[in-house]
């Protein structure tokens, strides 16, 4: 339990953890500010792109699309099975590599 009036233990005023300093945690190289790091902060920095009006519209358009595109393919899906596995039951069922009964018996031999 904190005493009351000490400060917080973030800091003074702070509402977060602590900020940990990258020398006391060991990270190599802290002192160096990392290139990647503040290439995106230049870039957030700066002036951000135009964004068309009509980008959600078009974006909800594309995702319509792409689900109808999804369930045309998973129906086409099903259908090629449906038919893979009538086709296995008619070839179980005809056996055509047999080849026909025939009609006649053979004549006895001997007689």
């Amino acid at each position: 339990m904190i005493p009351p009036g000490s400060p917080p233990p973030g800091g003074a005023g702070s509402s977060g953890p602590p900020a940990l300093d990258p020398e006391a945690v060991g990270l190599p190289g802290a002192g160096v500010p990392d290139r990647k790091e503040t290439e995106v902060r230049r870039m957030l920095a700066g002036p951000r792109p135009p964004v068309p009006p009509d980008l959600a519209a078009r974006a909800l358009a594309r995702g319509r699309r792409f689900l109808a595109h999804r369930r045309l393919l998973r129906r086409v899906g099903w259908l090629l099975a449906v038919l893979a596995l009538a086709a296995l039951a008619w070839l179980a069922v005809s056996r055509p590599w047999l080849p026909p009964p025939a009609h006649t018996t053979p004549p006895a031999e001997g007689w």
